[in-house]
């Protein structure tokens, strides 16, 4: 399978999922907010949702109490670092960004949505690369969460060296992760009952 059909296959998943769904995006922040206490996070990276995408910003002020939060802002064909406030308008592509603001950040984690992950743990987007340009700049690398209201990793090796790598790839289902030792191990925790399995290894 080639990542255009994967990609296409997996937005025709995601078009027909059930939209604003509280339970499952409260699965994906629970596990979010256990990844940034773990790992004490003080700024996190969010995005503002699309209609099929996990809507953390519902959960916001419980993220804001120990975590300065911050959003993507188009600039060019790569991102910026903005901070999450009101009010939002819509730009390019439909998606809706808050403001500009000036500021100079590291951030400790950052939580971006996906169309799929490949065997490789890199991410597969809509194709246009700002997340692949925005963290290829960046000197400081934190930590990397996918996020998606489905189950879509592949099994196969479907990105270039460029794409996004991640650390966690988190849906209501499972939280996916990946350790390195003589190659690429991916294990996942299952969100309802805890178990921890190994799906594969490169």
């Amino acid at each position: 399978m080639q990542k255009i059909e994967f990609r296409n296959l997996q937005k025709n998943r995601l078009f027909k999922h059930n939209k604003n769904n509280f339970k499952r995006d409260f699965i994906v922040f629970k596990n979010c907010l256990i990844l940034a206490k773990k790992f004490k996070v003080k700024k996190i990276l969010l995005f503002i949702p699309l209609k099929y995408e996990p809507n953390l910003l519902k959960f916001r002020r419980i993220f804001s109490v120990n975590c300065e939060l911050f959003v993507p802002f188009m600039q060019n064909k790569s991102l910026k670092i903005v901070k999450l406030r009101l009010p939002f308008s819509k730009k390019k592509f439909g998606i809706l960004e808050p403001n500009n603001s000036f500021c100079n950040v590291k951030v400790d984690m950052a939580i971006i949505p996906v169309i799929g992950v490949d065997k490789e743990f890199r991410r597969i987007g809509h194709g246009k690369g700002f997340y692949d340009r925005f963290f290829s700049s960046l000197k400081h690398k934190p930590i990397v969460v996918f996020i998606q209201s489905i189950d879509a990793l592949s099994m196969y090796n479907l990105t270039k060296e460029y794409d996004v790598s991640g650390d966690f790839y988190i849906n209501p289902y499972k939280m996916y992760y990946k350790r390195e030792k003589n190659g690429i191990f991916i294990n996942y925790i299952d969100c309802c009952f805890g178990r921890r399995i190994r799906i594969f290894s490169s």
